[in-house]
């Protein structure tokens, strides 16, 4: 409602909602993190009802039965339509406010600091001195917090390349603490270094000894992330967190993608779910097709299936960190390109940052039935998140061809949702909708989640072809999977270096190549991670 109420509908109406998808900011029209947080509600929600009203008979049924609420829905359901309340309400009121969006900024207006940030870094490429004394192959910074000890749990369980590493942070009595139970995981227990990221003085010692970093201590632009890439390029180590904050990504290309380029350092901030999935399901589908010889596909669609996963405080101080500090136009078309600069006006087919694909026999609804996943599908909540990380890909690996891009899922994704929240575990622990920073999702959660999603690439007429890649993992994929796939994958940085030995501001699949990281997932966890395979079979392993 225009106070900032919110009216609840069936489920399938309220997403055509007009309402809906502009006061909330739908993530098919949007190109922010809130959208999670407000879907995640929205789906904590139907969750909680199961509690409420006993046996689930539809995602749209419970969202009702929990927002009635009158009859004994417990507070968890209550908090999570507090939650999506709160963020329809700044949502609304930042728009009224007419903050600035992601569009990029007229030559003769720079981005603040740019030129200064450039010039107080080495633009010389990285040598054999810069190397020397760096005894360190990867270290964890922000250890402590909730997706940073997962990180550091799955590292400690003994990792069959046994790496050199350290957890990093402010607080040493704190990583003393992760450090005693760390080692008592396995054998390969690891160092401690300290450093505050408001001073680069004790970052440039900690960046000097490494190979790689990871950080998983955000809100990036909060907390000063952009003060640790700076110290990582002027060290020779290569970079990497979870960051899903777009504005603040394209902040970070503008200012250093030159320098780390020069230097050869690798920046890549995209390692968790948003956008490691995406990104790999849509280049490894693209460049399988590609092999053909006949160019490059005209279309790239990623189709999540199955999302059984929860939220952090993390995420949900980050969405509120980027309503804050930046705003979003969400019709604005450079927010699509906000990472893909190079990309030639003519290649810019995309309107939006989070587009879905037509549907056979449908209007320019956001739902409807599409033929190519057998589905009804719908925006997918970190849409305009992936989008600019996997247009970059796609701009880099195949510059100045026209490839339409879009994220979806399918409306299964309810109804498995629906029946994983119904699990005795859940009922007898749900997670807590309104977590604060450094709480997340139950173990339950964390080991019994699960992501199903496809890649599909096509290319018309006159050389007709399609590539369909499938990827699954076992693991909740927001926390569980993204510590173990930003720890995998950071430590293949600090042994291999970037493909090529190319660095730069990179995607996932541009730093490291899709093939190499689904045969690095593929073996990881003892085998027990992610599978992949190709073709139109869903079930194939």
């Amino acid at each position: 409602g225009a106070n900032g109420t919110f009216r609840w509908k069936s489920l399938p109406s309220l997403i055509h909602s007009r309402t809906f998808r502009s006061d909330l900011h739908w993530p098919g029209r949007c190109s922010m993190s809130p959208s999670l947080p407000a879907f995640s509600a929205l789906l904590a929600a139907a969750v909680a009802a199961t509690a409420a009203g006993g046996q689930a008979t539809s995602a749209a049924a419970l969202v009702e039965r929990c927002a009635a609420g009158a009859n004994g829905a417990p507070g968890f359901c209550h908090g999570a339509l507090d939650t999506l309340g709160a963020s329809v309400s700044l949502l609304q009121r930042k728009a009224a406010a007419g903050a600035r969006t992601l569009r990029a900024p007229a030559a003769a207006e720079p981005e603040p600091h740019t030129e200064e940030a450039q010039a107080s870094l080495p633009k010389t490429s990285c040598g054999a001195e810069d190397l020397a004394g760096k005894d360190i192959d990867l270290i964890i910074y922000g250890a402590t917090g909730f997706t940073g000890q997962l990180a550091s749990k799955y590292l400690a369980k003994d990792h069959p390349d046994k790496p050199t590493w350290a957890i990093g942070g402010r607080h040493r009595d704190e990583l003393e603490a992760l450090k005693a139970n760390l080692s008592a995981l396995g054998t390969n227990a690891p160092s401690i270094v300290i450093a505050d990221l408001q001073d680069l003085a004790s970052l440039h010692a900690m960046t000097r000894r490494a190979k790689a970093i990871v950080s998983y201590a955000g809100p990036y632009h909060k907390y000063g992330g952009e003060n640790l890439i700076r110290s990582a390029i002027a060290t020779c180590t290569h970079y990497a967190d979870l960051c899903g904050e777009s504005a603040f990504k394209k902040e970070i290309l503008q200012k250093y993608g030159d320098a780390a380029k020069a230097r050869g350092v690798a920046i890549v901030q995209a390692l968790g779910m948003d956008s490691l999935p995406a990104d790999l399901l849509a280049m490894g589908a693209a460049e399988q097709l590609a092999t053909d010889g006949h160019g490059p596909p005209t279309d790239v669609t990623v189709y999540f299936s199955v999302l059984n996963s929860w939220f952090s405080g993390g995420t949900m101080a980050a969405g509120k960190e980027q309503v804050v500090v930046y705003g979003v136009d969400p019709n604005d078309k450079e927010s699509a390109y906000a990472l893909a600069p190079e990309e030639s006006i003519e290649a810019r087919v995309d309107q939006t940052p989070a587009v879905t694909p037509p549907h056979t026999g449908a209007s320019s609804s956001d739902m409807g039935y599409d033929a190519n996943f057998s589905s009804m599908t719908m925006p997918y909540a970190l849409g305009a998140i992936d989008g600019p990380t996997v247009r970059r890909s796609l701009a880099l690996t195949f510059p100045d061809a026209p490839i339409h891009f879009a994220e979806v899922m399918g409306s299964g994704v309810l109804k498995e949702l629906a029946k994983f929240f119904s699990s005795p575990e859940a009922l007898a622990q749900p997670p807590n909708p309104s977590p604060v920073p450094g709480e997340g999702p139950p173990q339950w959660l964390l080991e019994g989640g699960s992501l199903t999603g496809q890649g599909l690439a096509a290319r018309g007429a006159p050389n007709a072809a399609q590539a369909r890649l499938h990827m699954h993992c076992k693991g909740d994929p927001a926390y569980q999977n993204t510590a173990k796939w930003s720890a995998e994958l950071a430590l293949a940085l600090a042994q291999e270096g970037p493909k090529g030995g190319v660095g730069g501001y990179l995607t996932p699949t541009v730093a490291l190549g899709s093939e190499f990281i689904m045969q690095r997932l593929s073996r990881a966890d003892s085998g027990n991670l992610c599978s992949f395979w190709w073709g139109s079979d869903p079930k194939s392993s």
